[in-house]
């Protein structure tokens, strides 16, 4: 049973309830996603009366093991609630506390992750609290009820059996909340690093946001989208660059789900951190026209190997602490470049603003390009300022806490698109080109699973070519 919605036991309230006085009922417990994990950073105080918002203080409340950072009152159970008298008190606590993950790692090489299973918060009011009646609420203890977990409660988890090589894979699904089958859908592929190998599915939903991110309300109103994420219970890459077992499976993956769902073929996007960037970029190299873009975090492979994906769609992110990923994707692109692959670049502060860090993003776009390779200056990534320490296991594992909170990339990746895909010769896109243009959509039949719209946004969106120009005939 999934534990983040298992309802908790509650303990007995300290002082018999008394009807003239204002009960806490209920306490909800609230995890956010964050760049450094699913953290409980809310609570949401259930009362019998309304309380009087203007007389609310954090000081009024404790929780065992955590800091109360802000309170307010609200008059519906939600953290975005407006600030106005009611019966819900929702309190926010310190992300930064030692208690506040729901996945606990172990310091100790090689053990894996473990997810809380049990969690929960015990509240106290410390002090009187004023309602719109007369009678104060009373101080009281109380424990969580109820865990709920936004975004990673709107995962579904699966096993897919492959059906060449027989290989299991547990994987985390997220559908569109207004999925429609008569609408194409592009899929995201987040793939965690080997720090985060575990038997439990849902481990890659907690360590961070590289998946969650694609599935969280923001992204979706920009576009709507499936989103993948894939739980391995063994290292699936290794520092030799060999071809991974895991490779076809879970390409074969998303093949099956894209005949299960309507999804959009061009737009398969794969983004991964440490490992699973190891494997995307094997997986650019074998098939280079599967994805239409990849976003790399913190990763690297053998430059000798990497020429075939030198034409691929690719934003690269990675600290210059990094003893791994920096001085080989340096290698790396040099091999690309010598292969047709054209570079944009941008070194960053990581403990820039959101907002500076997506200016940066967007002046690093403009440059052109097919590959945006940006670097993280030496010594500023959050994580390295929080453990004052440059080590390169900071820079490195530190970088995957910022990449995906920069709404450029989401945009660019959205942006993607890869042709090969429907199967058509360049013959074909210059028909689809042409009628798109002249608007005389009965030019063009369409293949098989293949929509005029598909295509032709494709073509409209990445071909700097004039109306009526024809493309140069393929060899």
């Amino acid at each position: 049973m999934k534990f983040f919605r298992k309802s908790l036991l509650t303990l007995s309230l300290l002082a018999a309830a008394l009807p003239a006085f204002a009960d806490m009922q209920k306490v909800t417990a609230i995890s956010t996603p964050t760049g450094a994990g699913q953290k409980v950073i809310y609570a949401i105080l259930e009362y019998s009366q309304e309380i009087d918002a203007s007389k609310l203080r954090p000081a009024t409340f404790k929780v065992e093991g955590r800091n109360v950072e802000q309170a307010f009152v609200t008059n519906q159970p939600n953290v975005n609630g407006k600030v106005t008298n009611g019966r819900y008190v929702v309190l926010v606590l310190n992300p930064h506390d030692p208690d506040a993950s729901l996945l606990e790692k172990s310091t100790e090489r090689g053990a894996l992750p473990t997810v809380k299973t049990d969690f929960k918060l015990e509240v106290s009011q410390v002090r009187p609290l004023q309602t719109l009646t007369e009678k104060p609420a009373k101080v009281t203890n109380l424990t969580s009820s109820t865990l709920i977990n936004q975004v990673v409660d709107d995962f579904q988890q699966f096993t897919y059996t492959d059906a060449t090589t027989g290989t299991k894979i547990k994987y985390n699904l997220y559908v569109p909340a207004n999925y429609d089958p008569h609408k194409s859908y592009p899929l995201v592929m987040f793939i965690h690093d080997a720090g985060n190998t575990s038997p439990n599915v849902e481990t890659t939903l907690l360590q961070g946001n590289g998946a969650t991110v694609w599935a969280s309300p923001e992204v979706q109103a920009q576009q709507e989208a499936f989103v993948l994420a894939p739980q391995f219970d063994h290292e699936i890459v290794n520092d030799k660059s060999e071809d991974p077992a895991d490779l076809e499976p879970t390409l074969n993956l998303i093949k099956t789900l894209a005949n299960r769902y309507n999804i959009d073929m061009g737009r398969i996007y794969a983004t991964g951190q440490s490992g699973g960037g190891m494997m995307e970029i094997a997986m650019n190299i074998k098939y280079p026209n599967f994805f239409a873009g990849t976003y790399l975090v913190a990763c690297q492979w053998d430059s000798k190997l990497v020429a075939p994906m030198a034409k691929n769609n690719m934003f690269v992110f990675v600290s210059q602490d990094d003893a791994k990923a920096y001085p080989t994707q340096n290698q790396m692109r040099k091999v690309l470049e010598e292969n047709g692959a054209v570079y944009g670049y941008q070194t960053v502060n990581g403990l820039a603003k959101t907002a500076e860090l997506d200016q940066a993003v967007k002046e690093l776009l403009a440059q052109g390009g097919n590959i945006h390779y940006m670097t993280i200056e030496s010594g500023t990534l959050p994580a390295q300022k929080l453990s004052q320490s440059p080590s390169p296991g900071a820079a490195h594992m530190g970088t995957w806490e910022i990449a995906y909170n920069i709404p450029a990339i989401h945009s660019w990746l959205f942006a993607q698109r890869q042709p090969t895909a429907y199967n058509l010769t360049l013959d074909d896109v210059n028909q689809v080109y042409i009628a798109y243009f002249t608007q005389k959509p009965e030019r063009f039949v369409t293949t098989e699973n293949t929509s005029l719209t598909q295509i032709s946004h494709i073509v409209a969106s990445a071909s700097p070519k004039k109306p009526n120009q024809r493309l140069p005939k393929s060899n």
